[in-house]
């Protein structure tokens, strides 16, 4: 049942996050390939840091191509206090938190900080839909 289902239960790992000393071109790769609208920042130690979506990325891309400029890093750009989810959260509550203009992704962080995976809107919204077409099917 959805309503019992945890933030791990629907939460995607993270093989390649940012680091902050990469460079917007390796970032851009990264996001792209990852099929998120972002990825965390994370630090040498695995512990998040920051976050930087699509939407950060276009406008220094944009500058960047113009003028050439390949020196911008994730530091540059990245959102250095992102909205982090807890594994163990009910997902009902997470999805609410999620509402507005709130960013479409989360990263997940345990207790020591360290990136534990994402939790995106799609995925919660995936869940709920699998769950209201079985509530069709038991009627």
């Amino acid at each position: 049942m959805i309503h019992q289902q945890r933030v791990e239960d629907l939460m995607q790992p993270v093989p390649h996050p940012l680091h902050v000393e990469m460079t917007l071109a390796e970032a851009v790769d990264l996001v792209l390939q990852s099929g998120q609208s972002g990825l965390p920042v994370v630090d040498d130690e695995h512990r998040v840091c920051g976050f930087v979506s699509e939407h950060d990325c276009v406008g220094y891309l944009i500058s960047g191509s113009y003028h050439c400029d390949s020196r911008i890093q994730v530091r540059d750009i990245m959102f250095s206090e992102p909205l982090c989810a807890s594994p163990g959260e009910n997902i009902i509550d997470q999805v609410q938190k999620m509402g507005g203009d709130k960013p479409k992704t989360w990263p997940v962080v345990g207790k020591d900080g360290r990136l534990a995976g994402v939790i995106s809107r799609r995925s919660i919204m995936r869940a709920l839909n699998a769950s209201m077409k079985a509530c069709r099917t038991r009627l």
